[in-house]
């Protein structure tokens, strides 16, 4: 669930943090888990995802997701 991704990653003070982490790791490869892809995207483009994430979190989803991770 991305709609809540920023408050169950770190906020807005730690976000930017951990996406820049998680990106760089991916794919996992953890058998029988779905992997996401490598993109190879700049620290700029993944700091731009956050900042999308982060405002696209404020906007009024009439309480959806109905449980935290979705």
């Amino acid at each position: 669930e991305l709609g809540n991704v920023v408050g169950r990653r770190g906020g807005e003070e730690g976000f930017n943090t951990f996406l820049q982490a998680w990106m760089k790791i991916q794919p996992l490869n953890v058998p029988g888990r779905r992997a996401m892809p490598q993109f190879h995207l700049s620290e700029g483009q993944v700091d731009d995802l956050a900042e999308f994430l982060k405002w696209s979190s404020k906007i009024d989803t009439n309480q959806w997701p109905p449980n935290k991770e979705g």
